[in-house]
């Protein structure tokens, strides 16, 4: 799906957190607001169906047995919980998340996508209050690089439409220019950063800890290029059933549970 890129925040605007977006509440043919019955539906069918595209550890991935474990798996899972529904997981490649949104295959997403990817879609969407902030870092086989201002005129590659993408196209606000290859997974580009293709990829942290362990000669520069909030994304116009997915969000906080799960996957 074509997105259009917007500026991003300053990294003090992204800790202080994004409020709730929610716009382009769906029209009925007689001009008024169509009835959000979406946090009804749910409850009635007694499961939120959540989008995910598991080859992102330690935000979701798949068990030997093919089952979808991770941060954001088990963050919806306790959001279902407060909301008294059970969870299903809907694997979804990342490319069709926001269509299959769209599509009604699933009620939100939930899968480290920034509140910009969902600004870039071609409806306007309901965004959660962000649940955890990303640090988008520098893969590179070239010990030359030592920071961002080191991939002046570099080859970097990311997974496109991500927030990874999104970091590499913040370098040209800061006067460095890149040549940006993106790639359809990270998996892709990592492999072409191997093989000399590209000079650098930009990645979140966590996955990048995955994998610098994996690959000798894989360095990981420490000063991340920007930290960026992700959020869950709902249909347009649910306003009813974004708002109890955030009082959901701050009951989880308030009570702790959310560090435990934090903790458990990124500790």
């Amino acid at each position: 799906m074509k997105r259009k890129f917007v500026a991003l925040l300053a990294v003090a605007a992204l800790a202080a957190g994004l409020m709730t977006g929610c716009g382009g509440d769906e029209e009925s043919k007689a001009g008024e607001p169509a009835e959000d019955t979406s946090l009804e539906d749910i409850k009635e069918a007694g499961v939120m169906r959540v989008g995910m595209c598991p080859e992102y550890p330690p935000f979701e991935s798949l068990t030997e047995d093919g089952d979808i474990e991770g941060f954001d798996a088990d963050l919806a899972a306790a959001i279902a919980e407060k909301l008294g529904v059970e969870v299903e997981f809907v694997n979804t490649p990342y490319e069709g998340l926001i269509a299959g949104l769209q599509n009604g295959d699933f009620d939100i997403i939930m899968s480290g996508m920034s509140p910009e990817e969902a600004d870039g879609a071609e409806e306007t969407l309901c965004v959660t209050d962000n649940y955890y902030a990303v640090s988008e870092v520098i893969l590179t086989m070239d010990s030359s690089i030592k920071s961002k201002e080191d991939l002046e005129g570099k080859t970097v590659g990311s997974h496109a439409g991500s927030t990874s993408e999104y970091a590499v196209q913040s370098l040209a606000e800061e006067g460095i220019n890149v040549n940006s290859a993106p790639y359809n997974r990270h998996s892709e580009a990592f492999a072409d950063l191997q093989n000399g293709n590209i000079d650098a990829q930009v990645v979140e942290d966590t996955w990048a800890k995955e994998k610098i362990g994996e690959v000798d000669g894989v360095i990981m520069v420490e000063e991340p290029i920007n930290t960026i909030n992700v959020a869950g994304v709902i249909g347009s116009g649910k306003v009813e059933f974004t708002d109890a997915f955030n009082a959901a969000l701050d009951e989880l906080k308030e009570s702790g549970e959310y560090d435990e799960i934090v903790n458990r996957w990124f500790a």
